[in-house]
């Protein structure tokens, strides 16, 4: 009865078929000899293991096809397309599966509904289809063809030094494949990062030591403000929005500021102010980092405050071990790490006033028991995607909604009403604000996935594939109390490995000799960390740090850096 499913001319539709959904995902006419020489061989290995010809056929484009769906979907939200470590990062870290089938469900349905539908057609066609005549030798033949044509073909712009970039240009159906050859770091080959130290310009190693300053000891609160930007940079987004400059611009001026991430990616933004590090120098590991930099990283800013007697506190909308970022920040110098269970959050998506709140009891209690300044690091939540469900509907806003596209009417409307909220925070926090004075930071740590058109229709098709494109550029404002910050808004924009000092000035403290020399970096690149036109200042800062032993980039395989975490948490 389904006879027709094995003709040749029904293999030949699907193929066309198979090619223009290639060519549509892809976005790369360069690359799609590649794409086609992955189909062929998952075609041919399972050709070789069924023995069944239009099984094969069928089988191999539905598996290309379910793998560039689920990276067109994590680009869209996270901006960095399918890797295979994914499959190790997830597998193990079960909060983050929690999360996401908490906050995508629609998204996770789809795809679950799409693999089933998968799997029962090609139980049908398997059914279906009759065994060839061919001997498994014979059979097994086209596998090393099939292998030998992806290498003639494996696109030249993913190359070593370059792959990173190709995770971020939005090729949906080969990056997955492309991400096989980084298989030599996990298994303990050097990274690019490591060579180029290898032959850094040696200087003097940093000593772990803190200059603390004779001031008073202000509090400090650092806000990270979840997909936050500064709406200026793209106006058709900020005329949607008529006193965005006002409410933003109440608690300090907003100041230009390079992430490394778009759409997603928090404790990466995190890590990189805390630890003064670039995430894009670790390249393609740069969303695992909390995990493979847990216990390699010395005088970090929570570690400086606390040798200035702060004692320091993390709050995160997360479980302890989502993306293993409270063992993480443990790790670097933070006394107590408050995570969703801590704080009795109900759900991830709380209004921004919950987390402030729970700040403030925090301060409370310490404040009865403990004479110590803080040093306190909040991650909101409010503004995080996804946005088919209107969040924190007891507020109504004047003039929303915002813009004619519900997904964009429901982000900015977020963003208003998490920035009022952290408005109204650093205000209780000047009121209550002891004789040492206080001082408030807060910055975007990516934008969200719906500014992606915006920008591309600034900047052109591809932007999130460059590093210095509007695409990661968000902001940081301080205010304070008692102390001097500075008073004018800074025209060019610094990457957030830089924004350590700023902090460290902010409160009065002269910091370490690592952040100092930060500080000066930041003049000599001109703000860039990673991009910096002399780069081999950066690497020697690098080298100044791993001799001093401050940070330890000695590669380890996967099961050495597993082994070492659970002999450090135990």
């Amino acid at each position: 009865m389904l006879d027709w499913i094995r003709h040749p001319v029904a293999l030949m539709l699907v193929t066309l078929a198979g090619f223009g959904f290639l060519r549509n995902m892809e976005n790369q006419w360069l690359s799609m000899p590649f794409a086609v020489s992955c189909v062929i061989l998952l075609a041919a290995l399972l050709f070789a293991v069924s023995n069944r010809l239009a099984f094969s056929v069928y089988g191999g484009w539905a598996l290309i096809g379910v793998l560039t769906i689920i990276s067109a979907a994590k680009y869209k939200l996270k901006g960095f397309s399918l890797h295979f470590y994914d499959l190790v990062f997830f597998a193990r870290d079960l909060d983050v599966v929690r999360f996401l089938a908490s906050s995508y469900l629609h998204i996770v349905a789809i795809l679950a509904a799409l693999l089933v539908l998968v799997l029962i057609m090609c139980v049908i066609v398997y059914k279906s289809d009759q065994r060839s005549q061919l001997r498994w030798r014979n059979r097994f033949a086209a596998v090393p063809m099939s292998v030998l044509a992806m290498v003639v073909t494996f696109p030249s712009e993913a190359a070593v030094e370059q792959r990173y970039f190709y995770y971020l240009q939005g090729r949906h159906a080969t990056a997955f494949f492309v991400s096989f050859l980084d298989l030599d770091y996990v298994i303990g080959g050097a990274s690019e990062l490591d060579r180029q130290l290898a032959d850094a310009p040696r200087g003097k190693a940093f000593a772990n030591s803190v200059q603390c300053g004779s001031g008073p000891r202000p509090d400090v609160f650092v806000v990270l403000e979840e997909s936050h930007i500064d709406l200026n940079i793209l106006p058709e987004l900020a005329a949607g929005v008529p006193d965005f400059d006002e409410v933003y611009q109440q608690e300090g001026h907003l100041n230009p500021l390079n992430v490394e991430v778009f759409g997603g990616g928090s404790w990466i933004s995190n890590l990189s102010l805390m630890t003064g590090l670039s995430a894009t120098d670790f390249g393609w590991r740069s969303p695992y980092l909390t995990l493979e930099m847990e216990g390699r990283v010395k005088g970090a800013l929570p570690e400086v405050f606390a040798k200035c007697g702060y004692r320091s506190v993390a709050v995160i909308p997360f479980e302890y071990n989502f993306v293993n970022e409270g063992p993480f920040l443990k790790s670097i110098g933070f006394e107590s790490v408050y995570d969703i269970k801590a704080i009795e959050a109900p759900h991830y998506h709380m209004r921004d006033s919950f987390y402030f709140s729970a700040v403030d009891k925090i301060v409370e209690e310490h404040r009865r028991e403990d004479e110590r300044p803080l040093f306190v690091v909040v991650e909101t939540m409010l503004p995080h995607s996804p946005y088919n469900e209107k969040l924190a509907t007891e507020v109504k806003l004047e003039g929303e909604p915002f813009h004619g596209d519900p997904e964009v009417a429901e982000y900015l409307r977020r963003l208003m009403i998490a920035r009022k909220d952290f408005n109204a925070f650093a205000q209780r926090r000047r009121d209550a604000s002891s004789e040492r004075g206080t001082v408030v930071m807060s910055y975007g740590d990516h934008q969200s996935f719906v500014t992606k058109s915006f920008v591309e229709d600034i900047e052109g098709a591809g932007a999130l594939g460059r590093t210095d494109s509007l695409a990661y550029r968000t902001f940081y404002s301080i205010s304070s109390t008692n102390q001097k910050v500075p008073g004018e808004r800074q025209d060019t924009a610094i990457d957030i490995a830089f924004l350590g000092p700023k902090v460290l000035d902010a409160a009065g403290i002269p910091g370490s000799p690592m952040f100092q020399d930060l500080a000066v970096l930041e003049r000599v690149c001109d703000g860039a960390f990673n991009g910096c036109a002399r780069r081999e200042e950066i690497n020697r800062h690098l080298r100044r740090r791993i001799d001093g032993g401050l940070l330890d980039l000695e590669t380890r395989s996967a099961g050495e850096a597993d082994e070492e975490m659970l002999i450090s948490r135990r």
